[in-house]
């Protein structure tokens, strides 16, 4: 009798498992939800009283725009890749079973490395030592979605029924609207040629619905449409104004403020408080058509859960790069670059969901370096020098000629006899006592002797027109020349090229006379740097 009891009990209770199984879907990974920008498995498991079952299709909706389903579909990769806070769901489904899954998600935050820098914000030398000053400010993150403000403004035409989306996902499972002060305020930013084409409604995630505002009314405009301005208009528990339709506004614009809706909020009695809301915006009629801006679906704060929000900080300051020191604890370090050229340096952090983050920064090392023009000529060559090397301080060249070294920033030199390449050498000084050199080759060249035949006519009479004769010559190492007249009597002697260059003025040499009028004749004798000699003469006839 015993064990007939016993069993009959066990045949009730599994009948009772059978009639009071529940399907529910949960979240079971991750177990840890801060997480890092990265990879991260989702797992949800379904059940029916308990037991787990297949066959079931999973939506995910990541809370970034992202969304995949199948079925089976219980374990999921997703990388997200700004950090914040995000509400995964999962729904599952199973022929009529329905149920839903929520998981709050804080993903690392990346931090404010606007302070990090270097001492050497330009141009270095190569062994000079720069500070780094690594800074990783905390990062605060607060949960906001009763906003939508378009990137663009939005058109709305009778061919288009414009609608914003407001997923909510901070409330409770089982939360619902339980009156109408469960509602603060739905708003929309907008401008229209004709109000009256417009009907605005508000959609809860069961479907059921309110008219904010039906089509009719006044033909007046929503915001000044003319000039492209947008005005708010609200429905709220506590409106300033009627309803929309019933409102003919002195003015051609429907003035902005919170107005009665058309059907009360009692009517969205019962509708579940996560999901999606919309507001809808419906245009019948052509060709009037305007813009939405931006719209708003804010609850009641006495129904709304705490803020959240939560912060990253960040410790395990390192710094890493060629030539670096150790980090000291206030992040700061300091770089002496190996290498001429860009070198990276990478001041790592980790937060305090134990995720590595880190910023660079780039030291440049720069050769010294110069300019010279021209870098070739013939001898009496005079090149300018130009200190191209940024971080230089102090400065020394040696012009490879045997002459005086210069310490001026931007110095000149003239290259005299004899030709050849001459090496510059410039040493560049930065302000620590890093230097560096940098050459330049100038090529001083021998340059062609010149003799041009002179006029053989002259008149030194002080008219100031053919008052000299003179001699065209260039680049003779050595010259002479003599001028006697026709008798053989020395009347002018040149010792060297600046003499001839000079010319005759007609007087007799050593004396204040002035030759006589007649014919004259000219000896020249000259070495060119070659070597070569020149010989030349001819005749001139001198006229009073």
């Amino acid at each position: 009798m015993i064990r007939k009891i016993f069993f009959t009990l066990i045949s009730i209770l599994y009948i009772n498992s059978i009639l009071f199984a529940q399907f529910e879907v949960n979240i079971i990974a991750p177990v840890n939800t801060n997480v890092c920008q990265d990879t991260v498995i989702f797992i949800a498991s379904a059940t029916n009283g308990g037991v787990a079952v297949t066959g079931v299709t999973y939506i995910w909706n990541f809370d970034d725009g992202t969304k995949i389903s199948g079925t089976d579909l219980d374990t999921v990769k997703h990388i997200f890749i700004r950090g914040g806070g995000y509400i995964v769901r999962v729904d599952a489904e199973k022929a009529s079973d329905k149920d839903y899954a929520l998981q709050k998600i804080q993903v690392s935050l990346t931090a404010n490395f606007e302070g990090t820098k270097a001492d050497e914000q330009e141009a270095m030398c190569l062994g000079q030592t720069s500070g780094l000053k690594g800074i990783a400010s905390p990062v605060t993150w607060k949960y906001k979605e009763d906003e939508n403000i378009e990137q663009n403004p939005v058109l709305i035409d009778d061919t288009k029924t414009y609608t914003s989306v407001f997923d909510y996902r901070i409330f409770n499972k089982t939360d619902i609207i339980v009156s109408s002060t469960d509602f603060d305020t739905i708003g929309i930013k907008l401008e229209h040629s004709n109000l009256s084409n417009l009907k605005i409604e508000l959609l809860c995630p069961n479907s059921n619905s309110i008219i904010l505002k039906d089509f009719g009314g006044e033909n007046k405009y929503f915001g000044i449409p003319d000039n492209s301005v947008a005005y708010w208009y609200y429905w709220t528990n506590s409106p300033d104004n009627g309803t929309i339709n019933t409102i003919n506004p002195t003015g051609v614009s429907m003035p902005e403020g919170s107005y009665t809706s058309e059907q009360p909020f009692t009517n969205l009695t019962g509708c579940p408080l996560n999901g999606e809301w919309t507001i809808k915006i419906t245009d019948n009629i052509n060709p009037d058509s305007g813009y939405v801006y931006t719209t708003r679906l804010k609850f009641s704060d006495a129904i709304l859960p705490p803020q959240w929000t939560f912060t990253n900080t960040y410790s395990k300051y390192v710094w890493s790069g060629p030539g670096v020191s150790n980090t000291l604890p206030d992040g700061s370090a300091s770089a002496t670059p190996t290498t001429k050229g860009g070198s990276e340096y990478k001041f790592n952090v980790t937060d305090n969901f134990s995720c590595a983050q880190d910023t660079s920064i780039f030291l440049q090392v720069t050769p010294a370096s110069f300019t010279a023009n021209p870098t070739e000529g013939p001898f009496e060559l005079e090149v300018n020098f130009q200190n191209t090397t940024s971080w230089a301080k102090d400065y020394l060249w040696d012009f490879g000629d045997g002459t005086d070294k210069s310490t001026e920033e931007n110095p000149t030199h003239t290259y005299t006899y004899p030709a050849g390449r001459y090496k510059v050498l410039f040493t560049a000084t930065a302000s620590d006592g890093c230097y560096d050199t940098d050459t330049i080759t100038i090529d001083v060249t021998i340059p062609e002797a010149v003799f041009n035949e002179p006029p053989n006519v002259f008149s030194p009479n002080g008219d100031g027109f053919n008052d000299f004769f003179y001699l065209d010559i260039e680049h003779f190492a050595s010259f002479e020349g003599w001028i006697y007249s026709r008798w053989g009597k020395l009347v002018k002697k040149w010792n060297n090229i600046d003499d001839a260059k000079t010319g005759w003025d007609g007087k007799i040499q050593d004396s204040n006379r002035y030759a006589a009028p007649g014919v004259y004749y000219f000896y020249i004798k000259a070495v060119d740097y070659h070597g070569q000699e020149v010989f030349k003469k001819g005749s001139i006839q001198l006229f009073r």
